[in-house]
């Protein structure tokens, strides 16, 4: 008879993560460097240079190994059985004949009978085997009956008054009406108004490489059990706390291994249930067993961004200022899990003085959404910059000029001020026309623009382990994890800076966690996270070589200077020793300093534009993208080439949510239709424009994350430069060829939006 599996799952690593960010939030006195000076250097040799990535050769090359990648000794193959339905009671589930099948090792329940499921995909029993295609084969000879139970997996469907109940309470959540102002009063003196809907659609994370898990148990030499696994995740540190609290075990008998790994998005910050199967097919078995999810796994059980609509009524004055919206907003989260998100987006009080906005949450029958890039914020930025856009047009204002009547009042407005007169440089705007191209031909031209913000801060509760050897190697070690930012080759350029050094001479060492503890990659906080520790821990070993090296150089530690790879005195420039020379005069000794967080070297808060070329042929719908120019600041640069590709990178992401993607459910079935990369749709090669990137550096803000702010806008952006072409507005994404051509018959006929 197969295991059961412990009960709530989800909640262990939501504890987890809770108690992991009471820890931040602890300010531990920390040592600071003595003789040098911790803050950022005014003319620094590397920082904000354009440098290439350490492990660049590793992965072009195809030696970087991935998790899936891994294979261990006696290794087992593990796949999960998932529900075929969107919700049902399990009535009873038979394993016998996939245990008796060649190559199967064991077996594991995750769901009761008699429990509920409650989305398709839901997890319901996993196996282990000799061979992947074993694990499969016996998957399909489970015997699983269910009791159909009524659904609901789209938003229509559930807020219907007749839909049945999907989990305990009403399926829409109304929370209470956000206000500030006399909307009513607002709205009546407005000079103009506008009224319109715009909605984003449920979408999913689409890593490259697909969640999964390695574990191994094996005994210390104390007999206590360890269990080592190699996880693709953002958060290796939480991935041990979240199995310590599934087995009730000491974290320390705990191991998490991720040299590299192929996205996450905000989808993988723990060891979610195919992790903690893996490890309990692991120990039941005493071989090492490997669950990695295939794709269409990946689209119904890993979350989701979840959708967002918003009815809205806005007014202005006819000199351009906002003065009132009224809206009502929804979205779906799927089973159990909010969907709401800020509006008005940028837009604050100190800009619109009359809001008044009430917010639904609708539950339906899919996987929970989960973090995704910027959470919230491509849904609230297109909403908002629609809304905009619509007001200009109706003002017969630019666009452009209406934002700047209507900026936050705070740092970000001078920051604003400057994106916007560079984007719009660069995307030729003096040459915009009004909404709807008068062009002769299929072919229509427009351009859009789009703002945004994030916060990027980081947290305190880091340490970075820095060595010195006598044969002058330098080790960085911390427990954090790469996900594809750069995160090697930005602390090699830190410690490279402080130390006086070239990246090459730095070895990085992340993505274990027998490492000091570090940041895991969510919120664009891991560098501005880890680069105060770094910077801090490099300092003070470099001071304690100073101090060791200084009588035998016949000075004092603070007459000495570091810089391209020398050592020497500041009164005696000429003579000096290398770096080796330095080091070896360490004799048999290491230099080993751990250090954690400083003040002052590193900020929050950022803002970005973005500009959209556009070209729609009317006759197919088919929205082509030429350009966009993104212009962002996230302040100290520390690699000015990774920090680029992080933009370039996010643009595509958010040319996909505004053209392509869209989580397409049955209302009838209850099933995902589009569940592969086939008809889930991504930009292929022909669909990427030319990406204009303008970097704002602000040393002086210390380091601020980057990852997420630069596909925030992208969406709005496009989506606003169709509308300047078309002269009528497509107000859901994603920007499908049948709507516009919807639009298009729309407007012919009277109407607004397609």
């Amino acid at each position: 008879m197969a295991d059961e599996i412990k009960p709530d799952r989800s909640e262990i690593l939501l504890a987890q993560l809770e108690k992991a960010a009471k820890v931040r939030v602890q300010q531990q006195a920390e040592t600071r460097p003595k003789l040098l000076d911790p803050k950022w250097p005014a003319k620094p040799r590397l920082l904000g240079k354009r440098l290439q990535r350490l492990d660049g050769p590793e992965k072009v090359s195809g030696h970087a190994k991935y998790t899936y990648d891994i294979i261990r000794p006696g290794m087992l193959y593990g796949k999960i059985v998932r529900s075929p339905h969107a919700h049902a009671k399990v009535v009873s589930i038979d394993a016998k004949k996939a245990e008796a099948m060649p190559g199967v090792k064991g077996t594991f329940l995750i769901a009761r009978p008699g429990s509920t499921v409650n989305y398709q995909g839901d997890p319901i029993i996993a196996i282990a085997a000799e061979r992947e295609e074993q694990a499969r084969d016996a998957a399909r000879a489970v015997e699983v009956k269910y009791e159909a139970l009524p659904f609901a997996v789209t938003e229509d469907q559930a807020m219907n008054p007749d839909a049945p109940e999907l989990v305990e309470g009403p399926n829409v959540r109304r929370g209470r009406a956000e206000t500030s102002g006399d909307v009513k009063k607002g709205l009546g003196e407005a000079d103009v108004t506008i009224e319109g809907f715009y909605g984003t659609p449920v979408i999913t994370h689409v890593c490259l490489e697909t969640h999964g898990l390695l574990a191994e148990w094996s005994k210390d030499e104390q007999g206590r059990d360890l269990c080592t696994v190699w996880c693709s995740t953002q958060a290796i540190y939480p991935t041990i706390a979240g199995l310590a609290g599934y087995f009730k075990m000491p974290q320390n008998q705990f191991r998490c291994i991720t040299d590299y790994m192929g996205g996450g998005f905000g989808s993988k910050f723990g060891p979610d249930v195919q992790g903690t199967v893996a490890a309990e097919l692991a120990r039941k078995t005493g071989r090492p067993v490997k669950i990695m999810l295939d794709r269409k796994e990946e689209h119904l059980d890993t979350g989701s961004r979840p959708s967002a609509y918003a009815k809205i009524k806005a007014g202005a004055t006819k000199d351009g200022k906002l003065v009132a919206i009224q809206a009502e907003t929804y979205g779906t989260g799927g089973v159990g899990r909010g969907a709401g998100f800020p509006f008005p987006y940028i837009y604050d009080k100190t800009v619109v003085p009359n809001v008044r906005r009430v917010h639904a949450d609708v539950m339906t029958n899919q996987d929970s959404q989960r973090a995704m890039r910027a959470p919230s914020h491509p849904a609230a930025c297109f909403i908002t910059e629609s809304m905009m856009d619509d007001l200009a047009a109706k003002l017969n204002i630019d666009p452009l000029e209406f934002r700047l009547k209507n900026l936050p009042k705070d740092f970000r407005t001078p920051i604003y001020q400057k994106q916007m007169r560079l984007g719009a440089e660069r995307i030729g705007w003096s040459k915009r026309h009004a909404p709807g191209d008068p062009t002769p031909g299929p072919i229509k031209r427009g351009l859009g623009m789009g703002l945004h913000t994030w916060g990027g801060g980081g947290a305190r509760n880091n340490q970075t382990n820095v060595v010195i050897h006598p044969d002058g190697t330098v080790d960085v070690r911390i427990g954090t994890q790469d996900i594809g930012t750069g995160t090697r080759t930005s602390l090699a350029v830190i410690a490279a800076e402080s130390l006086g050094l070239e990246i090459k001479d730095i070895h990085v060492q992340i993505g274990d966690t027998r490492y000091p503890n570090g940041q895991p990659s969510g919120g664009s906080t891991t560098l501005p996270s880890i680069a105060p520790s770094t910077r801090n821990a490099c300092l003070q070993a470099l001071e304690q070589l100073l101090d060791k090296i200084a009588p035998q150089m016949g000075t004092k530690p603070d007459n000495l200077v570091v810089a391209d790879g020398k050592i020497s005195a500041k009164d005696r420039p000429g003579q000096s020793l290398t770096w080796k020379q330095a080091c070896a005069r360490l004799g048999s000794d290491t230099i080993n300093v751990t250090a954690g967080w400083i003040d002052g070297l590193t900020g929050g808060g950022v803002a970005g534009c973005q500009f959209a070329d556009v070209a729609v042929d009317v006759e197919t719908g088919v929205v082509t993208v030429k350009k966009v120019v993104a212009v962002q600041d996230c302040g100290l640069i520390v690699d000015l080439l990774t920090a680029e590709s992080q933009v370039y990178g996010a643009v595509v992401m958010g040319l996909n949510y505004a053209l392509f993607e869209e989580k397409v459910m049955d209302p009838q079935t209850g099933v995902m239709l589009n569940p592969n990369m086939e008809f889930y749709k991504l930009a292929g090669p022909s669909d990427i424009p030319e990406v204009d990137v303008q970097m704002i550096d602000m040393p002086e803000r210390g380091t601020i994350g980057l990852g997420e702010p630069p596909t925030i806008a992208t969406a709005a952006s496009i989506g606003n430069a169709v509308f300047n072409a078309l002269g009528v507005r497509v107000n859901t994404l994603p920007i499908t060829p049948m709507k516009v051509i919807a639009a298009l018959e729309s407007a012919s006929k009277g109407g607004k939006h397609a």
